[in-house]
C-alpha cells in the first residue's frame, strides 16, 4: 500500500478529504524486463498477498517504508526477492522476516523508513544507497525511476499485476512539492513526478533511484501523496540521504 488519497473517489473528493489514507502500483509506466531490477523485494503475508515493495540493501536486510509495517510485527511477514513476475515461483526466494525495525523518529509521514531483518540471506544484489556526495541527484529536474507491483490505476487492487513495472519521473523542488503536499517535511522527504505518471498503491516502500555513471543509486523510499498521478501533486519519498535516516540505516543494517 502507499499512503495516498484515492483518485477513485474522484478529484473533488481528493481535495475535500485532505488527509492521507492507504493507497497499490505504477501509473502509466511499462513492464520491466525480466531481471532488470534484481534489488527489488516484495513484502507479502503468509498467504502470499503482496502489499508493499522494498529494496535489498544487504544480504540480510530489506529497506521499506515504516507505514507498511507500522505494527512492528514480523509474525506473518515474508519478502520475495529475485523475481520480476511474482507468479513465477521457479525463480527467486521467499524468505521469512525475522525482525522489523522502525525508524525511532517515524511519525506523521516523516522518517517513514523501516528495515526488515531476514531469517536467511537473499542471493539478490543490493542497490547502492545515496551518500552525502550524491546530493546533486536530488536537484529539481534530475531523471529518476520508481519500480513496483500493484495497480496500474488507483483502484484498490482492481488492476494489480504480478509483473514488475517501472516509470520515469523527475525530481521536483522542495518548494514546489510543499505547495500542494501540505505538511511536507523537506528535511526528510524528496519529491518526484511526471505528467500523469506516478507510483501508487502497493508501491509503498519501494525505491526511487537515479542512475549515475551506470550505477543505480537509491535516493528515496515510496511514502505518500495526494491521489496518484494527479497533476500538480508530486509523490513524496522518504529521503535516504537525510542524515538521521541514512545513519540509522547504515548503523542498523551494517551497510
Amino acid at each position: 500500500m502507499k499512503t495516498r488519497l484515492l483518485a477513485a473517489l474522484s478529484v473533488t473528493a481528493a481535495f475535500l478529504i485532505g488527509s492521507a489514507a492507504p493507497s497499490p502500483a505504477i501509473v502509466n509506466g511499462s513492464a520491466a524486463a525480466d531481471g532488470a531490477y534484481p534489488f527489488m523485494a516484495s513484502l507479502q503475508d503468509g498467504s502470499g498477498f503482496a502489499f508493499c515493495g522494498g529494496s535489498v540493501v544487504a544480504p540480510g536486510w530489506v529497506l521499506t517504508a515504516a507505514h507498511c509495517v507500522s505494527d512492528g510485527s514480523a509474525a506473518d511477514l515474508y519478502v520475495v526477492t529475485g523475481r520480476t513476475n511474482l507468479s513465477d515461483t521457479s525463480r527467486g526466494q521467499r524468505i521469512k522476516v525475522a525482525a522489523v525495525k522502525l525508524h525511532p523518529a517515524y511519525a506523521n509521514d516523516t522518517h517513514d523508513v523501516a528495515l526488515l531483518q531476514l531469517s536467511s540471506p537473499t542471493s539478490s544484489p543490493a542497490i547502492r544507497l545515496a551518500t552525502a556526495g550524491d546530493d546533486g541527484l536530488e536537484a529539481a529536474g534530475t531523471p529518476v525511476k520508481v519500480t513496483g507491483w500493484g495497480d496500474q490505476l488507483p483502484t484498490m487492487g482492481l488492476f494489480s499485476t504480478n509483473q514488475l513495472r517501472e516509470v520515469d519521473l523527475e525530481v521536483v523542488s522542495d518548494r514546489e512539492c510543499g505547495t500542494t503536499n501540505l505538511g511536507f517535511d523537506a528535511a526528510t522527504g524528496v519529491c518526484a513526478s511526471a505528467l500523469l505518471k506516478d507510483s501508487c498503491q502497493g508501491d509503498s516502500g519501494g525505491p526511487l533511484f537515479a542512475t549515475s555513471a551506470g550505477t543505480r543509486i537509491q535516493i528515496g523510499i515510496v511514502s505518500y501523496g495526494m491521489s496518484c498521478a494527479l497533476p500538480a501533486f508530486p509523490g513524496v519519498y522518504s529521503e535516504v540521504n537525510n542524515t538521521a535516516i541514512r545513519t540509522w540505516i547504515t548503523t542498523t543494517a551494517g551497510v
